[in-house]
């Protein structure tokens, strides 16, 4: 029933490097944002899931990742994608705090 439409998803928690060995985070799985691009895709659509944890998601057909780390990328790929998405679900827990 989502046939014919672009769903975009947002998952994962971002990093926010301060030095080259740490970085400011949280413990978000990307779970439940994988869960609704997987739906999505089963249910036909045709879906960008832009995530900072892509090891945690299934391949499906109809399904494109996008591994990203901070929050700016995330921004940048987003941006990209959503001028052309019927749907977006920002799922991802993205840091507001940068050093």
């Amino acid at each position: 029933d989502l046939a014919g439409l672009t769903v975009l998803v947002t998952a994962g928690g971002t990093r926010e490097p301060i030095c080259p060995v740490r970085f400011i985070g949280n413990r978000s799985s990307g779970r439940q944002g994988h869960a609704l691009a997987l739906e999505a895709a089963e249910r036909g659509a045709t879906v960008h899931c832009v995530t900072t944890r892509p090891d945690g998601l299934a391949e499906a057909p109809g399904l494109e990742v996008v591994a990203v780390e901070t929050a700016a990328e995330m921004a940048e790929a987003v941006g990209a994608l959503a001028v052309g998405a019927d749907v977006v679900i920002m799922a991802a827990a993205v840091a507001d705090f940068r050093p």
